[in-house]
């Protein structure tokens, strides 16, 4: 399509076209496109007859209409257009939706208001993944590519991009990308690398025309005549994604292929930054250069880990989660002198690959700046939690850290009561910097997070005292105004001051100070002329100064790193074990409730000073005893009322695992060792599991298919094939002595490893099965294959087995067996329950319950 000079264009309709084919059944039954049948039957009767795709320009025009109707009708279309996440948008995309495709292209009122332009309201989509066409006279500057303002800006799908010769893998994340692209599974890590170059190593061509002779970037790379033939190949080319405000990102499509499941377009696709800027795009701005520097790259994977493990200690996946990174790739280029966006010399760049991904779009006049949240958005969902969890550790993306106002002297870090619903939560004035995707439940874009010097994180994530005196001298005067109208605050900043005009003295001299460094100088905006003083105001490369001057070991050592491989040009560095180390292991409790002392005129939120709950609802202490004394017919009514929510497995779409796996609780956990048919062993815990019948004894568990990010279906785990293969397996009752063993072996391991020996299990024959039984296991079942039930979603994919097995042998630790009544005491053997999310239950406070008909003993 390329040669033909109209290759957006056409693969655009492409898209388009073969949607229509493949719904043209759906179409015509769809009542909200009975105005469209015509332009639906013009194009049927030509489809099928066109000898190119050259030849869908014929008949553009009807394409678009039908395409656009049958999106508004039924296919984009979502009910709750106020509540964030958008759920309907989930359960129609699944929990991370992809970036529009020419598919879900709609006629632009529909999408958003247009500054006025439009006035179609009550038939919004509802959500910002709708497709928005640049015109086909596009001219240069046409495009916003600075990631900024979404309503300047179009969605393309772009073509020529070109192969970067000389690019490398600096680091992977292997145990994502085998989960999320599941042919990567059987492969090492060193064929993975190779199929990442093959998918993502590319770069745009506008910003190949910027490297190129009398372009903007070829004396700042340092390109001479030919140069650039040593770093491009222009014979392999290929096109990606880019969504509007995606700035220098694209999507590509892995393995270059896509297909439709009832007329959703699926594909596997990994977002990759650092790619160059479309060739139409304004880069007027000296900062727009479409390439990333390794720094910041740094920067952005650790806050990511950083936030996705906080995620995941409070066990809040449910409810927010972030865009996870794939890797960082070197382009092998690199700048020779000043990098114009950062500042820095001699900078490498490189590509960041993440997980596909949408942006957000909060309402019908709302505009969208780079998929930043609005408060509206922030205020409720998971913008709420993900800020509740952000103070809770000290962590900010502010403009002004407005923990400051109701820390401790003790932390940084405000811990909030569960059903706290006011003070920090509802105080947004620090202005939050939070992007997300199109349902408002996944974060991304980490670059402007730093964390307070007294947070509750492992020091090496901590910015100095020093850098938040410092930053608080130089930012806005509004921010010195807060921090002077706050006693505690401003003698914890200004030199120790408790006295306002001593303060503000202090403030003064420390200003002239750092007015007359080379480094502050550089990074301010303005200097006034007549006192020479930096003029308050953000700096010129972040928006804040608590980001410039953050000094904390993690960032002074991507700055490192970034330096140490500007010189060495090291191939791999094992940036995300470094990472991962650092990160914190156990969660923060809330702490005990105290007194907090006076800050100015602000007004503490009431549950931070008073108890939460009266001492007689203050917990649930586990019963020994029924309710003794019930009589028969006597009503035992529910606690919390008669209102419920309904909900198909259909509307809640993804959001069913989380839900259903809180709701069957507790549930029993079976640990199941099974060997392959060549004699590799295996070992894996399943709560999908329980007792089926005593004659003959029978157990059941369920292995779903392992996931795929990207595609609706998966491959059998390695529990299920051995089984298959062998007809044989053990399965044990998880107790809490050998938990952390038994939850190691859950880990995403590759066929050939053994989990027994990467977790610590120790194996001891079986009497009658190949599979070893696992000798820390009070309670070992040794088992012979009864039955498999596949469990089918409504397209007939596979989705889960059932297995059902009859035990051969029972095997008892003797110190859980009861001989007086031939049981097993539950008090000693102590199993482990799963319950939802990452939470696990212990059995207390049991008590004995007759059934109608028989007396307890």
């Amino acid at each position: 399509h390329s040669r033909s000079g109209n290759g957006r264009v056409i693969m655009e309709l492409t898209f388009m076209a073969q949607l229509v084919w493949l719904a043209r059944d759906d179409i015509k039954r769809e009542t909200g496109c009975k105005d469209v049948l015509g332009d639906l039957e013009a194009f049927l009767k030509v489809y099928p007859k066109m000898s190119s795709p050259q030849e869908l320009i014929q008949c553009e025009k009807e394409l678009k209409s039908v395409v656009s109707c049958f999106n508004i009708s039924s296919r984009l279309r979502i009910n709750d257009t106020a509540s964030w996440p958008r759920s309907e948008l989930q359960a129609r995309l699944g929990s991370l939706p992809p970036p529009q495709t020419p598919c879900d292209y709609v006629h632009e009122e529909y999408g958003w208001w247009g500054f006025g332009q439009f006035s179609k309201k009550k038939e919004w989509l509802g959500h910002g993944v709708w497709w928005k066409h640049m015109p086909a006279d596009a001219k240069k500057g046409s495009l916003e590519n600075a990631a900024g303002n979404a309503s300047n800006d179009y969605d393309v799908m772009e073509d020529k991009f070109q192969k970067l010769k000389k690019a490398s893998v600096i680091c992977a994340d292997y145990e994502l990308l085998r989960q999320d692209f599941p042919e990567l599974y059987s492969l090492d890590n060193a064929k993975i690398d190779q199929w990442l170059l093959n998918n993502t190593a590319y770069l745009s061509e506008g910003q190949i025309e910027r490297l190129s002779k009398g372009g903007d970037h070829a004396d700042k790379l340092g390109m001479k005549d030919g140069d650039l033939d040593d770093y491009i190949d222009k014979n392999d080319k290929t096109s990606a994604i880019r969504i509007r405000s995606g700035g220098r990102a694209a999507t590509f499509f892995a393995g270059k292929t896509y297909r439709f499941i009832k007329n959703q377009l699926v594909a596997k696709m990994i977002d990759v930054k650092g790619v160059g800027t479309h060739k139409l795009a304004d880069i007027s701005h000296p900062k727009v250069t479409g390439l990333l520097n390794l720094a910041d790259a740094l920067r952005e994977i650790m806050i990511q880990r950083l936030i996705q493990r906080l995620i995941e200690l409070e066990g809040l996946e449910h409810k927010v989660n972030t865009v996870k990174f794939y890797g960082i790739v070197d382009t092998g280029l690199q700048y020779k002198g000043k990098n114009p966006a950062t500042g820095w010399e001699n900078e490498r760049c490189v590509l960041t690959l993440r997980q596909r991904n949408s942006r957000i779009l909060d309402g019908y006049e709302g505009f969208n700046f780079s998929g930043v949240c609005p408060e509206q958005v922030i205020k409720t969902g998971p913008g709420r939690e993900l800020r509740r969890l952000l103070v809770k550790y000290g962590v900010s993306a502010e403009f002004f850290p407005r923990a400051l106002l109701y820390n401790t002297e003790d932390t940084d870090g405000v811990a909030m009561a569960s059903n706290a619903t006011t003070g920090i939560l509802d105080d947004l004035a620090g202005t939050w910097n939070l992007q997300s995707d199109a349902t408002g439940a996944n974060m991304m874009d980490f670059t402007d997070y730093y964390v307070l010097p007294k947070a509750p994180l492992p020091p090496q994530w901590r910015m100095s005292e020093k850098a938040l005196s410092d930053a608080l001298c130089l930012e806005r005067t509004p921010f010195v105004k807060i921090a002077m109208s706050s006693p505690a605050l401003m003698k914890r900043v200004y030199g120790g001051k408790s006295d306002k005009k001593e303060a503000e003295q202090w403030y003064s001299e420390r200003l002239a100070a750092l007015s007359k460094d080379p480094k502050m100088k550089e990074a301010a905006i303005k200097i006034n002329k007549e006192t020479g003083k930096i003029e308050p105001f953000k700096p010129k490369f972040c928006m804040c100064w608590f980001m410039e001057l953050d000094d904390s070991k993690m960032s002074i050592w991507a700055m490192k790193t970034a330096k140490d491989f500007e010189k060495s040009g090291e191939s791999k560095i094992d940036i995300l074990a470094h990472i991962d180390d650092s990160l914190p292991v156990s969660r923060v409790s809330n702490p005990p409730l105290q007194t907090f002392p006076t800050r100015g005129k602000e007004v503490l939120p009431a549950f931070l000073s008073a108890p939460i709950l009266p001492d007689s609802q203050s917990a649930l202490v586990p019963e020994n005893v029924y309710h003794s004394g019930w009589e028969p017919k006597t009503k035992q009514k529910c606690p919390y009322g008669n209102k419920f929510l309904s909900m198909t497995p259909a509307e809640i779409g993804r959001g069913t695992y989380k839900l259903l796996i809180s709701c069957i609780v507790p549930r029993p956990i079976a640990l199941v060792s099974t060997v392959s048919a060549k004699g590799v062993r295996n070992l894996a815990p399943y709560s999908y599991f329980g007792a089926m019948n005593h004659n003959p004894p029978t157990v059941c568990f369920s292995p779903c298919r392992n996931r795929n990010g990207n595609e609706k279906d998966g491959f059998d785990k390695d529990t299920l094939r051995n089984i298959k293969e062998t007809g044989e397996f053990v399965l044990h009752i998880m107790s809490k002595w050998f938990v952390d063993v038994a939850n190691f072996s859950c880990g995403s391991f590759l066929p050939g490893e053994d989990e027994f020996e990467l977790s610590g299990a120790t194996p001891i024959p079986s009497t009658k099965v190949k599979a070893p039984r696992v000798e820390e296991a009070a309670i070992q079942l040794e088992c012979k294959l009864a039955a498999l039930h596949e469990i089918k979603d409504d397209d007939g994919l596979v989705k889960a087995t059932m297995v059902i097995g009859n035990i051969l042998v029972f095997h008892i630790n003797e110190g859980v067996y009861d001989k007086n009544t031939q049981t097993v005491d539950a008090a000693k053997l102590q199993p482990i329950s799963r319950m939802g999310g990452n939470t696990y239950g212990q059995t207390a406070g049991m008590f004995d319950l007759p059934r109608p008909d028989r007396k307890v003993n």
